[in-house]
């Protein structure tokens, strides 16, 4: 069942595993069908999403805190009051219904009696589950992410003209600290359209193979599937897995967002030539690079030893890319990578991407354990002192003439635009030729930020 495996997948995440590569092991064990694999995604991504919101409406109908409740209990609570508040096609009686089933075969009978009194109280508090329009009571109006309103029969938010942080931070699901530091950078309204987009169901962004965007477009219209452009991607939703989808066995796409699609093109990249991919995996941006360079290139991508390099082998196994070669070593020692390649001289490669790990502030939609992780503006601070080492390491790789392009999923100026201009204050053989800050866009495309560097010397 749907809601055992997003029961199952919620409590481990809570103790540190990763969301999504969690519940595809669960779901591979559990065999589910297709409809109730969706659904068990649906469930995972949308309580962790929401999580923080969740927890604010069940506090105040509970006896203690909810940290201390079991932990079974604890999810299985997140997971009902998530059918409840934010998914309108399922009816409250069979979201409370199934939320206590989950928790008595995760072995837990004498809790349901408990659940189901919490849930119920909850569902009687809610007046509209999917109102087109917030109204005039802003405190008892809770966005869901959609564009539409849950509305309750009480206050529910903090007031917005007292508290205002506290207001958005428990509308949208977001640390106040990171509220105040999005405000800042990007300004009011900037910042509510990064927090619609960090509560919006993302589509599944699909990037076209070189000459293949007409037969997919083809392809998924003869299959009935909606699907829309957005810059170099279409975007598919509710077509299920993509494994299923037209095109995907033979390599006509590659899953990737729409803003990480307009990296690569930064390099400009000709055939034959030489690449460096550092921090690969899991590999959407090495196969752009494969691409660019064709059949005559070389593509050597680089990243830590672990499940994620293992994807970005079996990927680039799957779709034949003889030439890329994948080197499992730590990018931040240096002495692990090569020169250059012999083929093409070991001076150096004619571009090199570092794709560094970053705070993910420009997909807190599609990552949706983030925000949990981010524990402070002391871990952004950290990650840029690490990109700003890392960005050191790609560009003694780079040839004279040669290209590099650092790039981020973040929208922070301080892992961005800052590392990039500290670096160029000390490195004089390299120019900024470009450097673009994406913000993301509901439902449409994460942020990020790209800048674009030639080696003069």
């Amino acid at each position: 069942m749907p809601r055992e495996a997003a029961l199952e997948t919620l409590r481990r995440v809570e103790r540190g595993a990763l969301a999504r590569e969690t519940l595809d092991g669960v779901l591979r064990r559990r065999k589910l069908e297709a409809r109730d694999r969706d659904l068990a995604r649906e469930l995972v991504q949308g309580v962790l999403r929401h999580q923080e919101t969740i927890d604010s409406l069940l506090a105040p109908r509970l006896k203690r805190p909810l940290e201390k409740a079991h932990a079974v209990d604890r999810n299985a609570l997140r997971l009902g009051a998530y059918q409840l508040v934010f998914l309108d096609r399922i009816p409250a009686r069979a979201a409370v219904h199934t939320s206590v089933e989950a928790v008595k075969v995760a072995g837990r009978p004498r809790a349901t009696g408990f659940v189901n009194a919490i849930l119920r109280r909850l569902a009687s508090s809610v007046v509209n589950s999917s109102a087109a329009e917030p109204g005039d009571a802003p405190r008892r109006a809770l966005p869901r992410g959609d564009g539409t309103w849950a509305i309750f029969d009480a206050d529910v938010l903090p007031d917005p003209a007292a508290e205002p942080l506290a207001y958005l931070a428990a509308a949208w699901s977001c640390p106040e600290w990171l509220i105040e530091r999005f405000t800042t950078e990007h300004g009011e309204e900037a910042t509510l359209g990064i927090l619609a987009a960090a509560a919006a169901r993302p589509a599944v962004s699909l990037r076209p193979a070189p000459g293949r965007r007409a037969e997919l477009q083809a392809a998924l219209t003869e299959r009935k599937i909606d699907f829309e452009d957005e810059g170099p991607c279409l975007l598919v939703r509710g077509a299920g897995a993509v494994s299923e989808l037209p095109g995907f066995d033979e390599c006509w796409f590659a899953v990737q967002d729409p803003t990480a699609a307009e990296v690569v093109p930064l390099l400009s990249l000709e055939p034959g030539e030489g690449v460096l991919d550092l921090c690969a995996a899991p590999g959407g941006k090495t196969v752009a690079l494969a691409d660019g360079v064709g059949a005559a290139g070389v593509v050597l991508a680089v990243d830590l030893p672990g499940p994620r390099l293992k994807l970005l082998e079996r990927e680039v196994k799957r779709r034949a890319l003889a030439q890329v070669a994948v080197l499992g070593a730590d990018v931040v020692e240096p002495e692990h990578l090569p020169r250059g390649l012999k083929s093409h001289g070991d001076d150096g490669f004619d571009a090199v991407l570092i794709d560094v790990p970053c705070s993910n502030t420009g997909v807190l939609g599609q990552r949706v354990e983030v925000r949990r992780r981010l524990d402070g503006p002391h871990r952004i601070e950290m990650l840029a002192e690490q990109a700003h080492h890392l960005l050191l390491v790609a560009a003694s790789r780079v040839r004279a003439g040669g290209r590099l392009v650092y790039s981020t999923c973040s929208i922070d100026r301080a892992e961005n635009a800052d590392v990039v201009h500290a670096f160029l204050d000390e490195d004089s053989d390299f120019d900024l030729v470009a450097e673009q800050l994406t913000l993301p866009i509901a439902g449409r495309r994460g942020g990020g930020y790209a800048a674009l560097l030639r080696r003069t010397v």
